[in-house]
């Protein structure tokens, strides 16, 4: 099903529509978000809420998709992976205080949260992407396999019928214009 229609449907028919994409990416967002939190010590619920959170999320911003800006593929993934990483810093975060009822207390947690640098790295997030759109192909699909959906150069290298050198050097040079448009600022 092509992601125009999906969008059509889901904003149609909610239920269908929210049935269509669970079916259709369910099993590329749980393993997103299963490699992103694998090795920690999150069970199956909490894979299976951040999964939920990222369909929500997705459902909720529906609006903001255009496929110029990427496809539901990418959307999706993307969403995952950041949820995933919130989760695991909630987790680091939650694991690093202590009870009162223990000996001693939690030292203060310093809360260096800023609504401007939120602000600010989302902008960033994506300018970077509306770049490495502006790549073209091959390269924007590369650094979305290699950086988003995080496969090695040798998957890629294999769903492109590239060499995995060939995808290499084409990562290194998009990089190396990422930096030169942004400054070298966090790419």
């Amino acid at each position: 099903m092509q992601d125009d229609e999906l969008i059509n449907i889901l904003k149609t028919d909610p239920n269908s529509g929210m049935t269509l994409l669970l079916k259709q990416y369910g099993g590329l967002v749980y393993s997103v978000v299963k490699h992103k939190l694998a090795g920690q010590t999150f069970c199956d619920a909490d894979i299976e809420h951040c999964v939920a959170d990222t369909f929500s999320e997705f459902y909720c911003d529906l609006d903001k998709f255009h496929e110029a800006a990427g496809s539901i593929r990418a959307w999706l993934c993307v969403i995952a992976r950041h949820n995933a990483y919130d989760r695991l810093r909630r987790y680091k975060k939650e694991a690093g205080t202590l009870s009162l009822d223990a000996e001693g207390f939690a030292e203060p947690q310093d809360d260096t949260f800023s609504v401007e640098e939120a602000l600010i790295t989302k902008e960033f997030r994506e300018a970077l992407l509306r770049e490495i759109k502006a790549l073209g192909e091959p390269d924007s699909t590369i650094l979305l396999r290699k950086y988003y959906f995080s496969e090695s150069s040798r998957e890629i290298a294999a769903a492109l019928n590239l060499t995995v050198s060939s995808v290499d050097t084409r990562t290194h040079r998009a990089i190396q214009k990422l930096r030169s448009i942004f400054g070298g600022e966090r790419v």
